[in-house]
C-alpha cells in the first residue's frame, strides 16, 4: 500500500506530457533512426522523474491548502498517507534519477534544459503560482521546455531541429490549455479554491482560451505549409480536436485539467491516435 501511495505521488498519468519529448526526434525526420530514438526514449523516463520530484515538491508546499480542496484532498500528502519528510527524500531521489538519466543519454544541453525546467516550476509552486496570467505563461513555458530537452537529446542544434512555427504552436497550444485549465478551476470551484483565480473572471478566461485556440490552430497550419510533406492535409482533424476539447472544457469533473479532459472522452483520444498515425504516415511514409 505505501508503494502505491509514492506511485500516486508521481502523478503517473500526467507522464503524456512528458511525450512532447518526442516532438523533435519525430518532426526532423529522424524516428528510424534507433540511437537517436534511445536516447530520447531514456530522457523521456529521466523527465518523468524529474517532473514527478517538482510534484512531490509542489504537494509539500500545498499541504496545507490540497487538505481544504475537494479534488486535491486525497493526494497522499494531505490524505495522511505519505509524510512531508519522506516526500522530500523522496524527490530529491527522483530527481538525481533523473537528472542522471538525461545527463548520460541527452548531453549537457539536454541537462541544462532540464534544470531550467525544474528551476522554473520550482519558482512556479512557491511563488508565480499566485500571479494571474504570469503563471499560465509558467505552465506553457514547461511545455516548450519539454521540447527542447528532447531536441537536444537528439544532438541537433536547436535552431534547425526546432522550427520557429512549430515553437509558436507549442506555445499556443500551451496556453490554451493552461488558460482553460484556470477557466475549469473558476467555474467548477470559484475563486476561494485557489489564491491565483481572484486576479481572473470568466469573462478574460474564456476570451483567451478561444483566442489560444484560434492561434494554435493558425501556427499549427503555417507551420504544416512550411514542410514539404501533406501535413497540411491533418489541419481539419487538428480543429476537430480543438473544437472537441473546447466542448469538454467546462465538465463538471475535469476541473479543466487537460489530461483528465482526454482520458474521459474517447472520440478525442480516438481522433488523437488517428492524427499521430496520420502524421507518421505523411512525414515517413508508413
Amino acid at each position: 500500500m505505501m508503494v502505491e501511495n509514492f506511485i500516486q505521488l508521481m502523478r503517473p498519468k500526467h507522464f503524456l506530457k512528458n511525450v512532447l519529448i518526442f516532438v523533435p526526434v519525430v518532426y526532423s525526420f529522424n524516428l528510424t533512426n534507433t540511437d537517436m530514438l534511445l536516447s530520447v526514449f531514456i530522457c523521456f523516463v529521466g523527465l518523468c522523474f524529474i517532473a514527478s520530484g517538482v510534484y512531490a515538491i509542489n504537494d509539500i508546499a500545498d499541504y496545507e491548502k490540497d487538505k481544504a480542496h475537494p479534488k486535491n484532498r486525497t493526494r497522499p500528502i494531505a490524505a495522511g498517507k505519505i509524510s512531508k519528510t519522506a516526500a522530500a527524500w523522496f524527490a530529491l531521489f527522483l530527481f538525481a534519477s533523473g537528472f542522471a538519466l538525461i545527463a548520460v543519454f541527452g548531453g549537457e544541453l539536454a541537462t541544462l534544459f532540464a534544470a531550467l525546467y525544474v528551476l522554473l516550476n520550482l519558482a512556479y509552486s512557491f511563488k508565480l503560482k499566485h500571479m494571474a496570467v504570469i503563471d499560465c505563461f509558467c505552465i506553457a513555458g514547461g511545455f516548450v521546455l519539454r521540447i527542447y530537452i528532447g531536441g537536444a537529446a537528439i544532438g541537433g542544434e536547436m535552431y534547425v531541429v526546432i522550427s520557429e512555427w512549430l515553437f509558436l504552436t507549442i506555445t499556443a497550444v500551451s496556453l490554451f490549455l493552461a488558460f482553460g485549465k484556470r477557466r475549469g478551476e473558476l467555474l467548477q470551484l470559484g475563486i476561494s479554491s485557489r489564491k491565483v483565480l481572484g486576479g481572473y473572471n470568466m469573462e478574460f478566461l474564456t476570451s483567451i482560451v478561444f483566442s489560444c485556440a484560434a492561434i494554435s490552430i493558425v501556427f499549427y497550419a503555417l507551420w504544416a505549409m512550411a514542410g514539404a510533406s501533406p501535413m497540411i492535409y491533418t489541419v481539419p482533424l487538428v480543429i476537430f480536436i480543438v473544437c472537441k476539447y473546447l466542448l469538454n472544457i467546462s465538465d463538471a469533473k475535469s476541473y479543466g485539467d487537460p489530461i483528465t479532459i482526454i482520458f474521459s472522452d474517447r472520440l478525442l483520444i480516438g481522433a488523437l491516435i488517428i492524427f499521430g498515425a496520420l502524421s507518421l504516415v505523411f512525414l515517413y511514409g508508413v
